[in-house]
């Protein structure tokens, strides 16, 4: 045992990515593979080429094997994740019959109530089963039809709280597609089955190694990050955010939907997860407009221009001097009218280091909105958050986290959490660990603590209560009719 390793593979919606990791959690390597981009068949729809997925997904785990510096028999299991609410369509061959419809696709929320199932009967009839791009990876590479059962893309909502497929017929007859075109379900950390002679010369794994299943992408991060006790929470920095908790023995329901719900990595439990589309993305959309000058600048000094905006934060204090940013570029359910907003620019205060920090500040207070309403639901207090993806290289953003949440924010020994959150999986399943909390404890750890000044928490907490909070109830008419004026556009830009 002391000789194995594990691979975790992320396939998810711009890139693929493998990662080796030893007992500890150590990434001993790792291999990227960048997606063709989305294809936009018309203004809405968002689908992805089969074919280069999984060509990007040999090449990742190519790139991470070319990099191991052990034999291969000692990687012991493989630990699959991947993009959700993204949807295919297979024939008896495992062969698609129909490219990927992702979770950025207009129709995706169809797939999900079944209407689009029903309004293509002629595709649907010519499948032999639907599923997700981790179900469509499991086939692949073992030959069996089966998936995940903590985030299936199609198929009965009920699924999400009984972690199993209805048994009832009408169930299926509701929802326009029969059970016996929808994947086997198996929990996280089940072996889905032995690697094919096939599978094996396109990805150069061993024939025969065990493929496990693990979580979707978000709740793999969470396991990653170690995160599986209630009041223990995991936000994900990246171009889309995500702040998630597990929740223990019942399914969660937001009455304000400012969270959603699913089965977690850890088996017969839930994590609960709120979501702003698109947070650091903020950040790169900001460099691109108006940041041409730090980028030059950092190209002089042989650094980001992410590291020149957070040395220019350090010198503003927290809140930024008033200027407070609204980060729902794209509405959530709980603010369904909402536009993205800077408010608060005054005199001439006010300059780049403010708007870069007040970026920062305005996705962690949305993030707080959804952690509000768990802790008040749960009735658990939050007791510390774990925070990965690129923002949390940001000391700056790590800090402001702390004292806006008023609790301590710890980073994690990796940024890529999601795909050890599949290594992790690949450890239990191989049996090396009885269970994924024993993988957990030996795999993950926080590397730094960043605790709440409490004079800054005064500071946020009055931003948050008397300003944040305030926007959406008092502008919701006046997003309401840009929405209407601007409807046309939006409509042509959803992606």
């Amino acid at each position: 045992m002391s000789n194995h390793y594990y691979m975790g593979i992320d396939s998810s919606t711009q890139s693929c990515k493998a990662i080796i990791s030893d007992l500890d959690g150590n990434i001993v390597c790792q291999g990227t593979a960048v997606n063709a981009p989305v294809i936009v068949p018309q203004p809405g729809w968002a689908e992805q080429d089969p074919d280069d997925n999984w060509d990007k997904f040999c090449k990742a785990v190519q790139n991470a094997l070319a990099k191991f510096p052990y034999p291969k028999s000692e990687i012991v299991a493989v630990g699959l994740t991947g993009q959700r609410g993204t949807a295919t369509l297979l024939d008896k061959n495992g062969e698609h019959v129909y490219r990927f419809i992702t979770w950025q696709d207009k129709r995706f929320w169809d797939i999900l109530t079944g209407q689009w199932f029903k309004e293509n009967p002629d595709i649907v009839e010519n499948a032999y089963k639907v599923t997700s791009v981790q179900g469509w990876l499991a086939q692949k590479l073992t030959g069996q039809f089966q998936d995940c059962s903590v985030y299936p893309p199609v198929g009965p909502m009920a699924v999400f709280a009984q972690l199993a497929w209805p048994e009832d017929s009408k169930t299926y007859e509701d929802y326009g597609l029969p059970r016996e075109k929808l994947m086997d379900l198996v929990q996280p950390g089940v072996v889905y089955g032995p690697l094919t002679k096939e599978a094996a010369e396109a990805t150069g794994l061993p024939v025969g190694i065990p493929i496990v299943a693990a979580a979707g992408d978000k709740q793999s991060e969470t396991l990653g990050a170690g995160v599986i006790n209630p009041g223990e929470f995991y936000i994900s920095y990246g171009t889309s955010a995500g702040i998630n908790t597990p929740v223990a023995n019942k399914y969660p329901m937001s009455a304000n939907g400012s969270y959603t719900a699913f089965g977690s990595g850890v088996p017969g439990t839930y994590n609960a997860e709120g979501d702003l589309l698109r947070s650091h993305w903020i950040v790169t959309w900001f460099k691109e407009q108006f940041g041409h000058a730090a980028v030059e600048e950092a190209k002089r000094r042989g650094t980001s221009a992410e590291d020149i905006f957070n040395e220019e934060a350090a010198n503003v204090s927290p809140g930024s001097d008033g200027l407070i940013v609204f980060p729902f570029w794209d509405a959530r359910p709980w603010y369904p009218q909402a536009r993205g907003l800077m408010l608060g620019f005054h005199g001439n205060q006010h300059g780049r280091a403010h708007v870069f920090r007040a970026i920062l500040e305005g996705i962690a207070y949305g993030l707080r909105v959804s952690m509000d309403t768990m802790v008040n639901d749960f009735g658990t207090p939050a007791s510390k958050i774990v925070i990965g993806g690129g923002g949390s290289k940001s000391d700056i953003g790590m800090q402001a986290s702390a004292d806006i949440f008023g609790v301590p924010c710890l980073r994690g020994h990796t940024s890529e959490s999601c795909a050890l959150g599949a290594a992790i999986a690949a450890a239990a399943g191989s049996g090396d660990y009885k269970s994924v909390p024993e993988a957990i404890a030996h795999m993950t750890r926080c590397v730094q603590t960043f605790d709440p000044i409490p004079e800054n928490v005064k500071i946020y907490n009055e931003y948050y209560e008397k300003v944040f909070k305030q926007i959406y109830p008092s502008l919701e008419n006046v997003f309401t009719n840009i929405n209407e004026l601007t409807n046309n556009v939006v409509s042509a830009t959803v992606l």
